[in-house]
């Protein structure tokens, strides 16, 4: 009988492992809600509203499904301005998120349990620092995917810097140290640059929100990759390695899930 209850309690504690892991919610895990096919509705959504989704492989469209479906399972969407949450707000807030670590093994923003939107309120990105929710500005979101080449997209902005302070202060690590050193440094370098310019509001390089350029870069590498690559090569190869993609084909990565 003793034998039975240490291989349930064994049992127990590698399931509890494998969602914090995998950022499974026990519950949800156990009712088997990640598992649940994305829905015809917001099938229909991804592919007729988000272009990275569309141009996919059907291979690659199933496990952006499954990621997108995991993402929405995990947070609260909820209004702040009485706006009605949808669910194209839902999957297309859900899609940039996964779009921009698609190459890479799945995260799903643990540290961030609620996603605030609302119509038009201005959007603060600076509270991503100290707060557990990630606001929307919906007018602006909308505005960010009428274009795909204007540099312009403030849901990949968000998603980017929630990504980049996960990094830093989650309990799990996003991408390769060496190589987010590596594009940290090239992107130290470029600052500097436009410090001195005094184009940039900062006068020093010790006063810049990293994280919030991080998603400019990050925004700027989806929206334009022919003109972040003419003009500033070396980083655009560093955050193309960053995330194992690279939109104009020049760089090819092997694995996925790369570690």
């Amino acid at each position: 009988m003793q034998f039975f209850i240490l291989l349930i309690i064994i049992f127990s504690f590698r399931i509890l492992k494998y969602c914090k892991e995998n950022e499974y919610y026990l519950w949800e895990y156990i009712t088997f809600r990640y598992f649940v096919p994305l829905n015809e509705e917001r099938r229909r959504i991804l592919d007729l509203q988000f272009p990275y989704y569309i141009k996919m492989n059907e291979k690659d469209k199933e496990e952006f499904r499954n990621r997108v479906q995991h993402f929405i399972t995990n947070k609260r969407f909820e209004s702040v301005d009485n706006i009605v949450i949808t669910e194209e707000m839902k999957v297309m807030i859900a899609a940039t998120a996964v779009q921009i670590l698609f190459k890479r093994k799945a995260y799903y923003l643990s540290k961030f349990d609620t996603i605030l939107i609302s119509k038009n309120f201005p959007v603060q990105l600076d509270k991503l620092h100290t707060n557990r929710s990630i606001q929307i500005s919906w007018d602006e979101f909308e505005q960010g995917y009428k274009s795909l080449t204007d540099g312009f997209n403030p849901g990949i902005k968000t998603m980017a810097m929630a990504l980049d302070l996960e990094h830093q202060f989650g309990e799990n690590k996003l991408f390769s140290e060496s190589t987010y050193k590596e594009f940290n440094r090239l992107y130290k370098q470029e600052a500097e640059k436009y410090i001195l310019s005094g184009k940039s509001k900062y006068d020093s390089y010790s006063k810049v929100d990293r994280s919030e350029y991080f998603a400019v870069a990050v925004e700027y590498f989806f929206e334009r990759p022919e003109h972040f690559q003419a003009n500033l090569p070396a980083m655009y190869l560093a955050l193309s390695k960053l995330l194992r993609q690279d939109s104009l084909g020049m760089y090819k990565y092997k694995e996925k899930f790369f570690n």
